[in-house]
């Protein structure tokens, strides 16, 4: 079954303002945000809002990259309060035993024991969340350069590194996930049930080892932080979170949002934009979090894995959050939700009958209805039914949703106008060019039951009309019932 799309839409959408997406985390209402996602879920399956260079505070513009909370490691508070579950740490070896937090040769005020035990406390009052860290080596070990920051002593190196970062594993082995910080091996990504109230280390970068972390955590990652102009790096971003969108492959997707010049561009004009003059006219340019936060507006499937922001703003990160939504189980089922089981029967969550291709309408058996029955221990060609993508036109990330005789599921065309909920859906030929969606579906994954015993289930959202593959109520108990669209489940 193929992957959701990232398909907006205008109802339920987050942030309209430069200022929704940029400097203003908004209210503390994301303290506990993934209570609610089914405890199966993969943390590659998730969508995670994250900070780059998380405690970045200090050093000018060239090197803040957040808004200021706090020293100390209050500005992790702030951001894990305000929803954040993705953080960049970047340390520097201080007195051959401890680290402190750098961004390049500027100190931030902050310790990594600081930020430990900002992590410690959050997760000790909200055990349902988990904080997935990227932990990088900040100075060079060798070729140390005027703006790179230097360890203490210079003569440390990465096994040193590696040393020092035992040393706080195991004085806080119970905070970490310890299948990622053993320096054994990168961990297979775990599930949402195993990291509950732990820090999961994503990558340790910059120490000479690959054996840190979780798998595939720095395979699919988008990180062109000298992209010029702005519009080039939007398009790297929205590259790799298309990529995330359409990948059903249990993999990480790490995209960075920031990035710097140094020069003629600034962290935070890449983040929240800036105002130029050419022969006299001034125009703005928008920054990459705006760009982000309106492709996201509304929609709420389609996982876009972890994005380490500069400067986020309440909506981008909102609009981040609501990519889980499919992980949160719907209770008991509904008629517009589906479980595609192994023998190819798709049968509805809510009243448990399967989908069957159902009598022609004349003996031309060009179409026919499509009706429910029981399930049958056997299932017969006239149940089952397969995703597939259309080979003869540009499908836009839609399936077809074909019987055993090669038939599609099709809306009716109602003489060009969209047909309402209620309407009774038939098999019919296969159009071979794009001209409408009355066959196209989005293929949603939906999880039902609860957090802790959930099921993978789909719901099929038509491209025409919006509404979902449903089953009339009035008919449901009956064998040869109306299976028919309805509105979406939220």
């Amino acid at each position: 079954m193929g992957a959701a799309l990232l398909t907006p839409g205008a109802a339920g959408a987050a942030g309209s303002r430069n200022e929704d997406a940029y400097r203003d985390l908004g209210s503390v209402t994301r303290l506990d945000w993934m209570a609610n996602i089914a405890s199966d879920t993969s943390l590659a399956a998730m969508s995670l809002p994250g900070t780059h260079d998380t405690l970045a505070i200090h050093g000018g513009a060239s090197a803040q990259t957040q808004e200021d909370f706090g020293d100390n490691g209050k500005t992790l508070k702030a951001q894990l309060e305000h929803g954040i579950r993705a953080i960049d740490i970047r340390v520097r070896i201080s007195g051959a035993e401890d680290f402190t937090i750098h961004h390049g040769v500027v100190y931030q005020n902050a310790n990594f024991g600081d930020v430990l035990n900002e992590a410690r406390a959050f997760l000790k009052k909200h055990p349902s969340e988990t904080v997935v860290m990227r932990l990088k080596a900040e100075c060079p070990f060798k070729d140390v350069k005027a703006f790179d920051c230097a360890n203490d002593p210079k003569s440390m190196t990465p096994e040193d590194a590696r040393n020092i970062f035992g040393h706080y594993v195991s004085r806080n082995s119970d905070l970490f996930y310890s299948p990622s910080v053993t320096g054994a091996g990168r961990a297979p990504v775990p599930r949402l049930k195993d990291v509950r109230g732990k820090v999961v280390l994503g990558s340790f970068d910059g120490v000479n080892s690959d054996s840190y972390g979780i798998e595939t955590f720095n395979k699919n990652q988008e990180d062109h932080w000298t992209a010029d102009p702005v519009q080039k790096k939007w398009d790297y971003v929205k590259e790799n979170v298309d990529k995330a969108v359409a990948d059903d492959k249990n993999e990480m997707y790490v995209t960075y949002t920031s990035a710097s010049d140094g020069v003629k561009r600034l962290p935070f004009e890449y983040a929240g934009g800036y105002w130029q003059e050419q022969g006299g006219v001034r125009t703005e340019v928008q920054g990459v979090n705006y760009r982000l936060m309106k492709y996201l507006n509304g929609g709420d499937s389609g996982r876009v894995g972890t994005v380490m922001m500069d400067f986020p703003g309440w909506a981008l990160v909102d609009n981040i959050i609501s990519r889980n939504n499919g992980h949160i189980p719907k209770g008991g089922g509904n008629r517009a939700i589906w479980l595609v089981n192994s023998d190819k029967t798709y049968v509805n969550s809510q009243y448990k009958r399967c989908m069957v291709r159902g009598p022609e309408f004349d003996s031309s058996k060009t179409g026919g209805l499509i009706t429910q029955r029981e399930c049958q221990s056997k299932a017969p060609g006239s149940h089952q039914w397969g995703a597939e993508k259309p080979t003869s036109f540009e499908n836009n990330g839609y399936f077809w949703i074909k019987s055993s005789n090669g038939k599609c599921l099709t809306v009716p065309y109602n003489n060009g106008t969209p047909p309402a909920a209620g309407t009774h859906l038939f098999w019919w030929d296969c159009e071979t060019r794009w001209f409408s969606g009355s066959q196209m579906w989005n293929v949603v994954p939906t999880k039902i039951g609860n957090v802790e015993d959930s099921k993978k289930s789909y719901r099929f959202i038509n491209n025409w009309t919006g509404l979902c593959l449903s089953m009339d109520p009035a008919t449901a108990s009956a064998t040869g019932g109306k299976v028919t669209q309805d509105t979406c489940p939220k």
